[in-house]
């Protein structure tokens, strides 16, 4: 039996030049996420709140470990509801920082000025 790759092409079998160039542009998106990707998350943050927290909700996988809904009702604060979010998405309740709680309920804030 043959080996494949993922691609599906045998091993030994020349890439095509839209293998090259796919493989090419995964090359260069990993390094320029690697360099600006920290920035243009704070970036989409600051211009556009609602568009940040729905790639959040694209990318964090819905999970059973993450905190429900109902966990908030404990919440008397904007701090605790912060502290929640920053939980739900796997930081530890004694890491938050007082600018990761300000930065996890920004949007929050700044929806509900509009």
């Amino acid at each position: 039996m043959s080996k494949t790759r993922k691609s599906g092409k045998p091993y030994g079998e020349l890439p095509t030049t839209r293998d090259k160039l796919s493989s090419a542009f995964v090359e260069a998106l990993e390094k320029d996420w690697a360099e600006h990707g920290v920035e243009v998350i704070q970036q989409i943050r600051q211009d556009n709140p609602v568009k940040y927290g729905e790639l959040i909700a694209r990318l964090v996988p819905m999970d059973a470990n993450l905190v429900s809904a109902s966990d908030f009702s404990k919440c008397e604060t904007m701090e605790d509801i912060g502290r929640k979010l920053l939980q739900s998405v796997g930081l530890d309740e004694n890491a938050a920082t007082p600018s990761m709680i300000e930065a996890a309920i920004q949007p929050i804030m700044h929806s509900s000025s509009n």
